[in-house]
């Protein structure tokens, strides 16, 4: 008998306190009991002590109530989420408080700390668990076992037990005489159902046995019992089924047909069950098949993210030789020939009763762990399948899931390990004792063939039950649904049920959902087996059909619906945990997602923002509510509050908005003067720097003929070639930088911008252009002199290297020809031509940013050379003038699209040269499965690899490989987001989806996590849910390091908003009724760029160099044509974002500056996504996506080249 215990601990000894009180209350309602036991320990020492309480349970039994003393009170737990609990209970210990903590340990045990129990003292503890009633086969009775606790010398005993039936119970065991039950008043006067109690009080007792009592005739009638829900306002009804005289036709053509049949094998072959050896599985397999008799299609049909291979066998049962041979085949399939790779899909499968040849399915044997990353978890198939019979040998398994899939379809789950390897370990045990005396050979040839005699047992009892479709609670019918007032009935899924050899279906069904106050209905039960119905039960759900009518005092019916609806739930996985964690505190159950904790005061209440127990603590939970609807009206203040910081920062991007950039010209006679006095001094200073240019292109005519005679030494000498490197040509000349054009061009007045005023104020003053003509001149010296000694040094470099042979070994591996292209570069001198040279002023750009650039040009051609749009930019960038660009594009349109030219990440890394090594798709993949061996437990290897076969157009290999991330077993926010994203941009909008859900559940404090999901349910066509969750954004309550996000999800909403507008499309409107009505604006601009990332506490910021070569970034947020940068995010995430109305005609080159805190260590780099739009808002939007993998600290990365020419 399982006895609850008191440990306690007195300096190093421990010992159990003794139980001096014992009180149960226990009360029988339908098919289950609802007990409340209470327990009070005696502390006859002179020691303040602290103890730990064990409270065993019985195996089927679930905790809905735990109190402990307070003060000399009993104080009710309430449900709070696990890791609070712990949280809270840890602090309050600090404190020097008592809090109470009732956690689930192994098993279905249950523990708590009791501090403190005073000297010559007493603490009482009560826990409250239903449990159903035992049921037995072709017996009527109920069971009922009282678990009660073993004590000696107990000073005092009370027990109160009341059953609801209709004969009085018997007492079947006990260690107590003269018990009695008495009948007392009906509480419903329907039916032949009385109320019988049984009243106890003894002083100075023991008890040594279990309670047992027999309910006469407890399992033979319906019964109907309703119950009041405070909850929600509505009743809850409750039927107790008992079918009989069900006959099942063509019973024997059914035996028959189990002989002959049509067979699939779903096989899953994901990453995540590729460790396991299947042996199990396999051999199951091939007895299974060993088994049938006749000709029989055997369908085998492999799958991860998607199906894989279908392969079909036929078995010929009149030729034992050839179906031999055939088994063999299929056995040599599963073991040698199945790839493990990608995660797992069920809803890709897509079963239809009809296999690869269009023949009727008979059943399906599904092998798998039933761990699912993408897709519904309620595949719609589930509906129309065969029997599904689901079989798993993996320590990790969706048990739950694997016993619904085959509820629904009228199968069966089998757990290999726990059905097979159990009992071979319990045989190997029993079998070693019997035969330890005799010797080791023997006794080990002996344990091999009891291990195989005992599986092949267990095997040819698994076998025997395939096929032999189980009777089943289906569903149930209800009469005009839609006004019934019927809703979540429980199960929702067909459920196997015991029928006897007499047509009866042994201990009956139980039913319960809930009904409408004052409303009837009409429900109808349906069993059967598959699809075919052999029976029906009619009710009426009314108050005047119960047998029982309570109010919810109890609430054992209430408690008993949350605890089936928990489970229903659970088997949805993580995307339900809110739910089932508000179901658990509103019954006050204990969930795996909850524990219950008893805290003392207000302030502990208030503090820790939990509920207090309304009946236990009337006052304290009263001024707790009070309190609560003065924070609900703060929250109410809150939002308002925050609204209103948002709508500071909309009005700041409204007035941006309004400001046409574009055409910000004004009149001033006084600059026409200005210009007109300073045009003669810049005329004047020019001349200088001609000369100086002039000595400069002589200087290159001698360097081009030294160069010509350089390349015709290196073709006839390859040993110079491979010495002197490409670096040493590739730093050759530096051309001198000039801003100053000899003829300027006076612009019109009313075309002259703010910024070209500012320009030429700053020529008046004589404080800017003086200086710069000074540094051009002094820097065109000092190019043309480096320009001669560099020259000089080349030469002087091979003419050593001449005389010196043994240092042509050094450079070998120099190839000739990359030095030769080199050699032939002419980017230097492109912008050198004398009809180039320009004047270029830009007020934004200081002396010291010059500089900075000017030393940055080496990095700079070098990405020219290998992108020519980029440098076809540049050219076009130092040529025209800021006003000559503003006149061109002024008033001009053009049809042509946008150009945009991605530069991708790709990683020089061993796997990936030695991947690239494929011809084609198939060698590729291939190659891939080998390196998997040594570097498949890590995200970024799966990232690289995906990420170049999604750039092949490799699609459906791509997410393949990518999802195996989500089978490394990691729920990491990152992970899920690196591939989230990365499906996203390729245009596997479902698939991104479900892991922005996962994102949603593991970092709902992140509204970035809103976000995300909002943008891909718009692209789902979920309107009203991508609505809701932009406007969390704006109204919910994030770290102020995510500040002005707000405004990135409002110019999202807008989008939206427009979106629906212009096509017709509706939406729920009261959504917007807490948003100010400026917040709505028809937001429309030719670009938009935005930029996030998946890894926390990294800042990466976006630049964008615009046409008139201007720099949009951080340090310069809003630019002289109107660019506009969004709030720098430093820790993490983002998104930034750059937006231009009316965007200049050129080149706009996107940039990327990475700087990490925190450097990523699961993806190894921090992947970051990026979204182009053009003409956004309008109905000629287009938009380009991007995903580029970053790396290296404050490293400046080319992430785009835009070409905007309309």
């Amino acid at each position: 008998m399982q006895t609850p215990t008191l440990t306690v601990t007195e300096g190093e000894n421990k010992t159990l306190l003794g139980i001096r009180d014992v009180k149960i209350y226990s009360k029988v309602l339908a098919s289950f009991a609802q007990t409340s036991m209470e327990l009070t320990f005696q502390n006859n020492s002179n020691n303040t002590l602290e103890g730990e309480l064990l409270f065993p349970l019985p195996e089927s039994a679930s905790v809905s109530g735990f109190a402990l003393d307070i003060n000399g009170k009993m104080v009710d737990a309430v449900p709070v989420e696990k890791v609070k609990a712990k949280v809270v209970f840890e602090k309050e210990v600090r404190k020097g408080v008592d809090p109470g903590l009732l956690e689930k340990v192994t098993g279905n045990n249950f523990k708590t700390r009791v501090y403190p129990i005073l000297p010559n003292n007493s603490r009482t503890v009560s826990i409250t668990y239903i449990e159903p009633l035992k049921r037995k086969p072709k017996e009527t009775n109920g069971v009922y076992d009282l678990m009660v606790p073993k004590v000696e010398n107990l000073e005092n005993f009370e027990l109160k037990l009341e059953v609801m039936c209709s004969a009085q119970p018997e007492i079947a065991e006990s260690d107590l005489q003269d018990l009695k039950f008495t009948q007392e008043d009906k509480e419903s006067e329907k039916g032949d159902v009385n109320n019988f109690v049984l009243n106890l009080q003894k002083n100075n007792i023991s008890l040594t046995k279990p309670m047992k009592f027999i309910i006469p005739n407890f399992y033979q009638d319906n019964k109907l019992h309703i119950e009041y829900d405070e909850i929600d306002d509505q009743n809850i009804f409750c039927i107790e089924d008992f079918p009989t005289n069900i006959e099942i036709e063509n019973e024997e053509q059914n035996e028959n047909e189990k002989k002959s049949k049509n067979i699939q094998i779903i096989w899953d072959s994901s990453r995540s069950v590729s460790f396991a050896d299947h042996k199990y599985e396999i051999k199951l397999v091939g007895l299974y098949l060993e088994s049938l008799h006749k000709e029989s299609e055997i369908e085998i049909i492999t799958f991860k993210d998607c199906v894989d291979q279908k392969k079909l066998w036929k078995l010929d049962d009149d030729d034992e030789e050839k179906k031999a041979q055939t088994i063999k085949e299929i056995m040599t399939y599963l073991k040698k020939d199945i790839v493990y790779d990608g995660c797992s899909n069920f809803e890709s499968l897509n079963l239809n009763k009809k296999n690869v040849n269009d023949h009727d399915v008979d059943l399906i044997l599904l092998f798998t762990d039933g761990l699912t990353k993408l897709g519904n978890e309620e595949p719609k198939w589930l509906k129309t399948s065969s029997p599904i019979y689901t079989f798993s040998d993996h320590v990790s398994t969706n048990h739950a899931f694997l016993k619904k899939i085959s509820n629904i379809t009228g199968g069966e789950y089998f757990n290999l390990r726990q059905m097979i390897q159990n009992r071979k370990e319990t045989e190997e045990g029993m079998e070693i004792e019997k035969e330890k005396e005799k010797e080791k050979e023997m006794e080990k040839e002996k344990e091999i063939e009891i291990e195989e005699e005992e599986e092949l047992k267990e095997f040819e009892k698994i076998i025997d039950r395939i096929g032999r479709f189980s009777f089943s609670y289906l569903y149930c019918e209800i009469a005009d649904e839609e006004n019934s007032g019927v809703s979540e009935i429980y199960p929702s899924q067909p459920s196997p049920v015991i029928l006897n050899d007499e047509g009866n279906v042994d201990g009956g069904f139980t039913l319960i959902g809930k009904i409408k106050k004052e409303k009837t209905s009409k429900i109808t039960l349906c069993y059967g087996i598959g699809s075919a119905v052999y029976h029906r039960s009619e009710y009426l759900i009314s108050e005047s059909e119960s047998i029982t009518t309570s109010k919810s005092e109890s609430a054992i019916l209430s408690k008993y619906w949350a605890n089936e609806k928990v489970k229903t739930l659970s088997l949805l996985g993580d995307k339900m945990k809110n739910e089932i964690l508000a179901i658990g505190k509103d019954y006050g159950i204990v969930t795996d997602n909850t524990s219950l904790l008893v805290l003392e005061t207000l302030e502990q209440y208030l503090e820790h923002d939990i509920v207090p127990p309304k009946k236990s603590l009337p006052e304290i939970y009263e001024q707790f509510m009070q309190r609560r609807r003065l924070v609900e009206e703060q929250e109410t203040k809150r939002v308002q509050e925050k609204l209103n910081m948002v709508k500071g920062w909309w009005q700041k991007r409204m007035e941006w908005y309004n400001t046409d950039y574009f055409n910000r010209f004004e009149k001033n006679e006084q600059i026409e003067k200005e210009i007109k006095q300073e045009q003669e001094k810049v005329n004047k200073s020019s001349k200088l720097v001609q000369k100086e240019l002039e000595k400069y292109l002589e200087i290159k005519k001698i360097y081009d003929e030294k160069v010509n005679q350089l390349k015709l030494n290196l073709s006839k000498d390859e040993e110079v070639a491979t010495f002197v490197i490409p670096s040493i040509i590739n730093q050759d000349f530096q051309p001198p930088t000039f801003s100053l054009n000899t003829n300027v061009q006076i612009p019109d007045l009313n075309e002259l911008p703010e910024l070209g005023k500012k320009a030429w104020k700053g020529i008046k003053e004589n404080k800017e252009l003086r200086e710069r003509l000074k540094y051009d001149r002094e820097q065109a010296k000092n190019n043309i002199n480096y320009n001669e000694r560099r020259l000089n040094g080349i030469i002087q470099i091979i003419e050593q290297f001449k005389k010196e042979p043994e240092k042509r070994k050094k450079s070998e591996t120099i190839v000739i020809e990359s030095l030769k292209k080199e050699i032939q570069s002419e980017n230097y001198f492109k912008k050198c031509d004398q009809s180039n040279l320009s004047f270029q002023f830009n007020s934004s750009i200081s002396m010291e940013q010059e500089q900075q650039q000017q030393q940055r040009q080496p990095q700079q051609l070098e990405r020219e050379q290998s992108n020519s749009l980029f440098e076809s930019n540049v050219r076009s960038s130092t040529t025209e003038s800021l006003f000559e660009k503003k006149k061109k594009a002024r008033g001009q349109k053009s049809s042509n699209e946008p150009k945009l030219q991605i530069k991708e990440w790709d990683p020089n890394v061993p796997y990936m040269n030695e991947i690239k090594k494929g011809t084609n798709e198939k060698e590729r993949y291939q190659i891939y499965l080998d390196q998997c061996k040594e570097h498949g437990t890590t995200p970024a290897f799966y990232l690289d690899v995906a990420t170049h076969f999604f750039t092949q157009g490799w699609k459906k290999m791509a997410v393949r490989i990518i999802t195996n991330i989500l089978e490394l077993g990691l729920e990491n926010v990152q992970l899920l987001r690196i591939v989230a994203y990365k499906l996203d941009a390729e245009d596997f909008v479902k698939h991104a989806h479900d892991l922005f859900e996962k994102v949603l559940v593991l970092s709902p404090e992140e509204p970035q996590s809103y976000r995300d999901i909002a943008l891909v349910l718009a692209k789902l066509g979920m309107h009203n849910k991508s609505l809701e969750y932009l406007i969390k954004v704006l109204t919910g309550k994030w770290d102020s390091r995510f500040n002005e996000i707000e405004i990135t999800a409002l110019h999202e909403l807008n989008h939206l908003l427009q979106k629906y507008k212009r096509e017709k499309i509706t939406y729920n409107q009261d959504l917007l009724s807490t948003l100010p009505e400026e917040f709505i604006v028809n937001f429309e601009l030719d670009l938009r760029i935005v930029l996030g990332w998946d890894t926390d506490n990294v800042d990466i910021d976006l630049w964008v160099i615009e046409p008139t070569a201007e720099k949009c970034y951080y340090g310069n947020n809003l630019s002289e044509i109107g660019g506009k940068l969004s709030r720098d995010f430093t820790q993490g995430y983002g998104p930034e974002e750059y937006i231009i109305k009316k965007a200049q005609r050129g080149f706009y080159v996107v940039q990327a500056k990475f700087f990490a805190k925190n450097n990523a260590k699961l993806s190894g780099k921090t992947s970051a996504v990026l979204s182009f739009f053009t003409n956004y808002g309008r109905e000629n939007e287009k938009k380009y996506q991007v995903n580029v993998r970053l790396e290296g600290v404050k490293n400046f990365i080319d992430v785009a080249y835009i070409e905007i020419d309309f």
